[in-house]
């Protein structure tokens, strides 16, 4: 990657079907010069109709260093201010087209070596529907990781267990991770047993499928243990029990 943009950095102003198309397309053009587009503000005009900042993703302002601050952190933001607009039309296409003044055509940093380096384009293709899917399946997320790259997708370790945490956070619907998984096994049908300390945390959890407490009943001096080691959607590992006394 050259150390600076070229000639062609700003993507071709055109016409797309939709807003979407308009991002899709400009950040397919950033993503072989080394920068990436963000969704900046947008505005609603008189008409009702819309238009939208496409800003380098290095755009923002960066944080205060003087501030007081639990972490010290580093930032790739450069107050860059690369920009395009992209308008609504009567018709519901989109126009791209370039800002009026020349500062907005210039980026204030050197390009990125990786597209990696961005995480616009490390985005999965199938979004986490897909994650959902392989986290459920049992798939660690190095494995998940290896299927999302033969897709083309960038993603990296991290990425992927940050998506992963996404799903976990929508399936508990806004409940404590321990009571989606109670909803859950009590929604299934299945016998459930959770013992709180005094502190209230909870130090176990014991369950078993509606069958198992059928074969209990006719061989109640049997204790079968399953200890295969693995975590459910909601991140919680589980020992499934056959055979326990439930009186």
């Amino acid at each position: 990657m050259s150390p600076t943009f070229a000639d062609d950095c700003l993507p071709p102003e055109n016409i797309y079907s939709s807003r979407q198309a308009v991002f899709e397309a400009i950040n397919a053009w950033a993503r072989t010069r080394g920068y990436a587009f963000t969704t900046g503000k947008s505005t609603t005009e008189k008409s009702g109709r819309c238009t939208v900042t496409f800003a380098c993703d290095r755009g923002r302002r960066p944080p205060n260093n003087q501030a007081d601050r639990q972490r010290r952190t580093t930032s790739r933001v450069t107050s860059c201010p690369f920009s395009v607009l992209a308008k609504e039309s009567s018709d519901g296409s989109w126009a791209l087209k370039y800002r009026p003044d020349a500062r907005f055509s210039i980026h204030n940093h050197e390009p990125s070596q990786h597209p990696v380096a961005h995480p616009i384009h490390r985005q999965l293709s199938q979004g986490t529907s897909q994650l959902a899917t392989f986290s459920n399946a049992g798939l660690a997320p190095k494995e998940i990781q290896t299927l999302v790259r033969q897709s083309g997708s960038l993603a990296t370790r991290q990425d992927i267990y940050n998506r992963i945490a996404d799903v976990r956070r929508d399936a508990c619907e806004g409940q404590s991770p321990i009571q989606a998984l109670a909803n859950q096994l009590d929604k299934e049908g299945f016998w459930s047993r959770i013992q709180f300390a005094q502190d209230g945390r909870v130090i176990a959890v014991l369950f078993a499928y509606p069958d198992s407490l059928a074969y209990l009943y006719v061989y109640p001096e049997l204790l079968l243990l399953d200890c295969i080691y693995k975590t459910n959607k909601y991140g919680m590992p589980l020992l499934n029990m056959i055979g326990v006394d439930v009186a």
